[in-house]
């Protein structure tokens, strides 16, 4: 059997896998604001939970930020995961459970894993929305790789020149426009009251005249960030996964050019299943 563990900036999702086939699933607060050691102890109560009873062989962990796959080190977090940069993934969990452990980026592992619904694909590009905004390519059959294995970069390409503050200390990238932490924030500049994206959609589709107005700015970017990406990348297929991305109905509807857009067939399982890869 095999773990597969996903660390996001508001949760740590985890399964029990037989193959591919879930066994069970378990999922505690990332706590990422709180630091490493908080991070950290998420994780643990996943793997702690999902290794009981279990004859695991292998633990796989796909983690925001940009991953070292090779030592299964954090080279570079931003403020959504305080402290994760330097953090030794890799070293930390096999002194812990005993078993092999491979770490890489939670958009390369959720693009590796919707790519079992694509397996003649060449060129494809996973787009990941949630508290951050993750992305990944595969160009000519291969993980697309930075020299500093910057497997989030389309969500710090700059969208908007001098625009908003970005958690990775820049202005105007694309994960300060179009995360959840930042969909929130702009709709609580209409609606003070607004709790969550999910409810800013629920607005939407309730015929809420301010929540419209966001999300369809919120349609601007979004269009922007995939002529970027079709510009440079030329992709068969741009996947759209996370959190987020749940609410596939409203998000197709405000984008311009659907032919090679579809959303994750894993839905929020994407990372959980590339990790297990």
């Amino acid at each position: 059997m095999k773990l597969g563990i996903d660390v996001g900036g508001t949760t740590v999702k985890g399964a029990l896998f037989d193959g591919l086939n879930f066994i069970r699933e378990y999922e505690a607060p990332t706590c990422g604001k709180e630091g490493r050691e908080a991070i950290f102890s998420a994780i643990f109560s996943v793997a702690d939970e999902l290794v009981k009873g279990a004859d695991a062989e292998f633990l796989g962990v796909s983690c925001a930020g940009n991953i070292d796959p090779y030592r299964g080190v954090c080279v570079y977090a931003t403020e959504n995961l305080m402290g994760w940069t330097g953090a030794d993934v890799k070293g930390v969990l096999e002194a812990r459970y005993r078993l092999p452990v491979r770490v890489d980026n939670d958009a390369i592992c959720a693009l590796k894993g919707e790519l079992l619904f694509y397996p003649h694909a060449k060129d494809v590009t996973m787009l990941t929305f949630g508290t951050g905004v993750g992305g990944a390519s595969l160009r000519g059959g291969e993980i697309v790789r930075g020299e500093k294995f910057d497997g989030a970069r389309w969500g710090h390409v700059t969208l908007v020149e001098g625009g908003r503050r970005c958690s990775c200390g820049k202005c105007g990238c694309a994960e300060s426009y179009l995360s959840a932490t930042a969909l929130v924030a702009r709709g609580r500049e209409e609606i003070p009251s607004l709790s969550s994206a999910k409810q800013l959609f629920e607005l939407y589709a309730a015929g809420n005249g301010a929540a419209q107005a966001v999300l369809h700015e919120f349609g601007g970017y979004l269009n922007r960030l995939l002529e970027l990406i079709r510009a440079e990348m030329r992709p068969e297929h741009i996947l759209l996964g996370g959190g987020m991305a749940q609410s596939e109905e409203i998000i197709l509807s405000l984008i311009e050019e659907k032919q090679d857009v579809a959303f994750a067939r894993l839905k929020n399982r994407a990372g959980i299943v590339g990790a297990c890869l």
